[in-house]
């Protein structure tokens, strides 16, 4: 059964109704742990974890989401490494956890059900809901408020949200010793430069490799203008990468932030630049 097959959204739409959440979060853990299992729900982005992280490494992941990155950081740093995955959502962490042990996430994926932002306090998340009554996590976004803004229609891909609660927390309060860490992984829905900020002098001290989801419409919901997000890393002596394919395979292209449109980017710095130099 395909990653969206019409038989699979047929499966959730029937099933939802009638079971409770529980029953819902394992269907769910276990479509999307097979679904990375057998590769058919991947990203090319997912080639730069391989290149990105070596054996014994540390990395994050924000917005984990159903786990398909922290399952790839963690096969890449194996045993010896570590992988802090963040997933807030209370339905889409508890799918995840069931997915790290469906999968073997084992000890070196750590998990933890909290948001990443540049305050430690309580917040709420808006959830968007399908059809069948089941929520649809990969769109949760902090916050409550109504947006019409222009383009509404092209982002929003849902008629109905539920708000849930959870906890925030700043990355350099939360994880003030790591000795090393390699790369970052963030999607969280237009967030990120709050999360960096909240995590800042760790990336300054690190520099790590940053996997990050820009789309510029989620971004101005939060009042940040693309060039914040940008010269954060800029100031730190970073260039902006996206993966793109041509005749001879995918490649890294430096790009300027006029070209960005959603999609995911890599943050670089030199200190790793030489991991990736197949791709340029």
């Amino acid at each position: 059964m395909g990653a969206n097959s019409a038989l699979r959204k047929l499966a959730k739409t029937v099933l939802y109704p009638v079971a409770n959440e529980t029953t819902y979060a394992y269907f769910q853990a276990i479509s999307k742990a097979w679904d990375i299992k057998r590769g058919s729900w991947a990203e090319p982005e997912l080639e730069l974890v391989k290149a990105g992280l070596l054996k014994g490494e540390t990395a994050i992941d924000l917005g984990a989401n159903y786990g398909i990155y922290c399952h790839h950081m963690g096969k890449a740093v194996g045993s010896q490494g570590k992988i802090f995955a963040f997933e807030p959502v209370p339905f889409t962490f508890r799918s995840l956890s069931i997915v790290g042990k469906l999968l073997g996430f084992g000890k070196s994926v750590e998990l933890i059900d909290k948001a990443c932002g540049n305050e430690n306090r309580s917040i709420e998340f808006s959830v968007p809901v399908q059809g069948s009554g089941a929520i649809a996590a990969g769109q949760a976004y902090i916050g409550t408020r109504d947006d019409d803004r222009d383009g509404k229609e092209g982002q929003v891909r849902w008629d109905a949200v539920t708000n849930v609660k959870a906890e925030m927390i700043r990355l350099d309060d939360y994880l003030p010793e790591l000795s090393s860490l390699s790369m970052i992984k963030a999607d969280i829905e237009g967030a990120e430069l709050f999360a960096f900020r909240g995590g800042e002098k760790l990336i300054s001290n690190h520099l790590p490799t940053v996997i990050c989801e820009i789309n510029p419409w989620f971004l101005e919901g939060f009042d940040v203008r693309l060039s914040e997000l940008t010269s954060f890393f800029y100031s730190k002596g970073y260039k902006l990468y996206a993966f793109a394919e041509n005749g001879s395979g995918r490649k890294l292209v430096n790009i300027k932030d006029d070209d960005i449109v959603e999609d995911n980017y890599l943050f670089l710095h030199p200190k790793f630049e030489s991991r990736f130099s197949l791709y340029f």
